[in-house]
């Protein structure tokens, strides 16, 4: 089936996530504000913010201006790891309601495992299964989790993960992780989907793009797309967030498999959380 910008695929608890979402890591004050109600108005319908990016209000602000129904958006946020936890997870999530504007969001995260202190992580889980279940959340999941990490949620509380967010991209396939997810029915979401910009002049890539009329990042976009991945690219500048909407076209079965095998693998986000098995 041709997949288009308002194309979903259903998480495994029944709920619809577009394949398509405004990324606003890095994104502050009005150019936020400004960049997600421009999306809105051009093909995106979802939105991916965090605790840890410090512009849920901006965010909420741009959904607003944009003059959208807030049952027409699918928005995402995440705690972050000072407020995982039990309680203090679900203290901070009040908050950002209220930063969001919304009554609810469509997915909420672990943004990052707490190595160190996994059990936090275990109770933030539970405080997350548990605001489901109260309908403020609609679906919930993890992020920069690796297959252990999965394993030991799914094994302590009984609940799988509906979403994991990794980094993600032509120069770092993580086919096992994604076989491993696909397996439990966990979808994978691309952040930094075209590696923050520094491979667009890769020879490989130019000459694909040249074979569709299409940008190197629109190439790289696009091979998430083929492989049901979900993406959400990071832009401000409007130019940008409408060349990041034109990437639903179909690649040859050849195309597609010089780009899995393009490498090097090269992971570009190291955040002082991260596990230490990356």
């Amino acid at each position: 089936m041709h997949k288009t910008a308002q194309s979903t695929i259903t998480l495994n608890n029944n709920v619809d996530i577009p394949y398509l979402g405004l990324g606003t890591w890095l994104s502050n004050g009005k150019d936020c504000e400004d960049a997600v109600a421009y999306a809105l108005n051009h093909g995106y319908t979802m939105i991916d913010t965090a605790q840890a990016y410090d512009n849920e209000h901006e965010v909420g602000n741009g959904w607003k201006a944009s003059g959208k129904r807030r049952e027409e958006l699918f928005i995402t946020t995440k705690i972050r790891n000072s407020n995982q936890g039990y309680e203090r997870s679900q203290q901070s999530f009040e908050k950002s309601l209220r930063a969001l504007q919304t009554d609810y969001v469509d997915l909420l995260l672990i943004h990052w495992p707490y190595i160190g202190d996994f059990d936090r992580s275990i109770d933030t889980w539970r405080a997350l299964i548990e605001m489901r279940a109260e309908g403020i959340c609609r679906s919930i999941g993890v992020s920069n989790f690796t297959i252990p990490l999965i394993e030991e949620i799914i094994e302590k509380t009984g609940i799988v993960p509906a979403v994991n967010q990794v980094e993600f991209h032509v120069f770092l396939y993580q086919k096992e992780l994604l076989d491993y997810c696909r397996k439990k029915h966990i979808q994978i979401e691309a952040y930094s989907p075209i590696a923050k910009a520094k491979f667009l002049d890769n020879a490989v890539l130019l000459e694909i793009a040249q074979k569709y009329q299409k940008t190197s990042a629109q190439v790289m976009l696009s091979w998430c797309i083929n492989h049901d991945i979900v993406v959400i690219p990071k832009s401000v500048n409007q130019a940008r967030i409408e060349e990041n909407a034109a990437i639903f076209f179909e690649m040859d079965e050849e195309d597609m498999k010089v780009l899995d095998d393009l490498g090097p693998e090269t992971r570009l986000i190291r955040g002082r959380w991260a596990p230490p098995s990356w």
